[in-house]
């Protein structure tokens, strides 16, 4: 019983293949989730896809992603309890996510698969385990749940207090998030930046407040909006290394700036005197908190979150050689792919 599914293989760095591979074995620890919708993660996996990963213990032939929804099948008798002490049973609708192991391929997080297979050796860590969904939010919604549980990783741990004003740069799936939940925590003024039209279209859903950081008046246009101050929090959540660079010339001395984003390439810091000499305080996280899932399904939940938003297009799993490379070639227009794993 469930020793054998199909998953997304990537052979080498732009090799995409779907196959049946063997799973891990299913004992009394385990629960088995049985994928409904999973998602290519920008970042993360789409650096792993193109070879540009620079993660320790990444190999290839591998199994990525870590974007996985579903439905249990199985429970064992002594399988772990959710983060909030919840026991699951069949028929549970969860956020599955990472299968770190796999008997054949190396598991480069393994949520592309049909079967998520989840127990203290594929899944050893708190975050990793998985967390119910409500009743009403959709598996579309759930699916793009972990990246806002990124983000929420990212506020906690800079801080925002209540009325303090917030920028957040690059209006990617993390950025969006991070703008929606930075007036969830009632900061004052939300301002989104990004370089691209159609990604400041995109967060105009979320604030009123938008700066096209391509303009050579970039830092002027912000204290316009900002009653000519500059911001208490930058959220760095981009990407890119030269804009950790820039962003010192819109964070006030004494405030904080954190980066959230996958930085594929070194970052150089050319002016340093900005950093310490403005007594700035700068953090960085990477993943999310044990917790956060079930967090964020809440605000959706309450329908104090837009997840609905957060993907431009879906398709069947068989077409995601062809999904991998469409998001290559297409990377500013599209936000997130999910795949669907059943007709």
């Amino acid at each position: 019983m469930y020793e054998k599914g199909k998953a997304v293989v990537f052979r080498r760095p732009k090799e995409v293949e779907i196959k049946e591979i063997k799973l891990p074995e299913v004992d009394d620890e385990t629960i088995v989730v049985k994928t409904k919708y999973s998602g290519i993660s920008t970042g993360t996996e789409m650096a792993v896809y193109s070879g540009e990963a620079s993660y320790e213990g990444v190999w290839y032939p591998c199994v990525p992603g870590y974007e996985e929804v579903g439905e249990v099948v199985y429970v064992g008798k002594n399988a772990f309890k959710s983060n909030k002490g919840e026991e699951f049973k069949v028929g549970d609708r969860v956020m599955a996510n990472e299968v770190r192991y796999y008997p054949d391929y190396m598991a480069a997080w393994g949520g592309q698969c049909e079967y998520a297979i989840k127990n203290l050796k594929t899944s050893p860590n708190l975050m990793d385990r998985p967390a119910k969904i409500p009743e009403n939010v959709s598996y579309q919604e759930a699916v793009v749940t972990y990246l806002a549980c990124v983000a929420k990783k990212g506020i906690d741990m800079v801080g925002i207090n209540q009325g303090e004003n917030v920028l957040v740069v690059g209006m990617g799936v993390i950025g969006l998030s991070a703008v929606q939940l930075s007036k969830i925590y009632k900061a004052g003024r939300v301002i989104a930046g990004d370089i691209r039209e159609n990604r400041l279209k995109l967060a105009s859903r979320y604030t009123e407040y938008l700066l096209d950081l391509s303009k050579p008046d970039a830092e002027k246009n912000l204290l316009d909006i900002n009653d000519g101050k500059k911001v208490d929090v930058i959220i760095e959540c981009s990407g890119n290394p030269s804009a950790v660079d820039n962003v010192f010339d819109y964070v006030r001395p004494g405030g904080r700036i954190h980066l959230q984003g996958q930085y594929r390439q070194p970052i150089v810091i050319t002016r340093y005197s900005r950093w310490n000499c403005s007594d700035l305080k700068v953090s960085a996280s990477i993943a999310l908190n044990p917790g956060g899932k079930e967090e964020i399904l809440k605000f959706i939940s309450d329908g104090k979150f837009d997840a609905k938003n957060l993907y431009t297009k879906e398709c069947f799993i068989d077409k995601a050689p062809k999904a991998y490379k469409e998001l290559e070639n297409n990377k500013y227009d599209i936000l997130k792919i999910l795949f669907k794993w059943e007709e």
